[in-house]
């Protein structure tokens, strides 16, 4: 799932903050691999088509894209750091926030 300034939904929220990377920067919501068919490289295509797409601007264009995992999936920090994704310090939630400069 791919978002487009996800910060606006926040507004609904009265004790919830947006993650600052998210206004006016798309999104990876998220990204789900049957356990079946995890390790065999579906989830990094899926980013890099994601991003592919992305850098199309299809929304306007942006300065970053980010996406948040939790802290202890060793997994996903790694796969998205391939990609040059970076821990901004934000959380979203319990969830760390990482950007990567488009």
């Amino acid at each position: 799932m791919i978002g487009f300034n996800e910060a606006a939904m926040y507004e609904n929220w009265d004790d919830v903050e947006a993650p600052k990377s998210l206004v006016n920067n798309y999104s990876l919501w998220r990204l789900m691999i049957d356990k079946r068919y995890q390790k065999r490289g579906y989830g990094k295509e899926a980013i890099k088509q994601a991003l592919d797409f992305i850098r199309t601007w299809p929304c306007g264009k942006a300065e970053y894209c980010s996406l948040s995992y939790e802290p202890e999936n060793e997994v996903a920090r790694e796969l998205y750091r391939s990609f040059g994704f970076v821990e901004n310090g934000e959380m979203d939630g319990d969830e760390i926030v990482a950007v990567l400069k488009l």
